[in-house]
């Protein structure tokens, strides 16, 4: 019997590295490019041009320190790592980025390589003053967010964004969004307050569950959406020229007659204001699927 179950582990051992071999590279195999241009920055990392195996690419440079939730460094951290892209390496949709694999070494940050975005981040085109794009592209954007999302939520395992925002989806040359950023959310990050304090916004598009610390869920990533949907039409950020740490107070505070929220932009058509009021309901049941929407 201890043969046949060492026989069975040595099976599964091999098969798994057969599976990670996919997706699991060389730290070798990526060019940064001279210029070592940064494409993003964001809450776990920055985003840099490279090259892969010829092909160019852009890579995730993941900051160990805000990987709290696997494990923070070392071998624990590269554990972390490991299963997450277990995970996200099967994941294969036309609205979510495509991950091409990733190098994981407890004696480096982590780096995943990703298909590049040619026009970068939603977020840079709806603040773009010199490039006005209408608002109808943006809309058709918006439906490939859903799409990608919609895909995550019903994934087995499912994956909870958690971290939806503009600048978490990308677009290409033909003006396709993809979703972006959708794994390292697996993961705990750095306190909200830190977030707030280094400016990194995130915090403007979470919902007020997930600032009183409860569990991410479709309808958390619902909430995000609607202050994505009411960003593209206001053309402004969220909450803009305030200050987070007083925004996240008041938007905690769940006893509040009129929840704290963005100002709607005034040329919404009235059934998008509907739709964005619905998706920031501060009752979670309330707010309306991505079928609905």
């Amino acid at each position: 019997m201890l043969i046949c179950a060492g026989v069975g582990y040595c099976y599964v051992l091999r098969k798994a590295a057969e599976a990670d071999s996919v997706w699991l590279v060389s730290a070798n195999e990526i060019e940064l490019e001279e210029t070592d241009e940064i494409l993003g920055q964001g809450t776990y990392g920055e985003v840099i041009r490279a090259n892969f195996r010829g092909t160019p690419v852009a890579v995730k440079r993941v900051v160990a320190r805000r990987m709290k939730g696997a494990g923070g460094t070392g071998s624990s951290l590269r554990s972390g790592s490991m299963e997450i892209m277990r995970i996200l390496s099967r994941l294969r949709h036309p609205c979510i980025i495509t991950i091409m694999g990733a190098v994981i070494d407890s004696k480096m940050d982590p780096l995943i390589v990703l298909e590049l975005m040619e026009l970068g981040s939603l977020h840079s085109l709806i603040h773009n003053q010199t490039l006005l794009l209408e608002v109808d592209m943006f809309v058709w954007m918006l439906l490939d967010v859903v799409q990608g999302v919609r895909f995550l939520h019903s994934s087995k395992p499912q994956v909870i964004h958690g971290d939806l925002k503009s600048k978490n989806v990308l677009v290409d040359s033909n003006l396709r969004a993809k979703v972006a950023d959708f794994g390292l959310s697996l993961v705990k990050r750095v306190s909200f307050w830190e977030e707030a304090s280094e400016g990194t916004g995130t915090i403007a598009w979470m919902a007020p569950e997930l600032l009183h610390g409860g569990n991410n869920s479709p309808q958390s990533d619902i909430y995000s959406f609607g202050i994505i949907l009411n960003e593209v039409f206001s053309r402004e950020e969220p909450y803009q020229g305030e200050d987070l740490k007083a925004v996240m107070v008041e938007v905690m505070n769940l006893q509040r007659t009129e929840m704290k929220r963005p100002v709607i932009a005034e040329c919404c058509p009235a059934d998008v204001k509907g739709l964005i009021r619905d998706c920031w309901n501060k009752e979670t049941d309330l707010r309306p699927s991505l079928a609905e929407i």
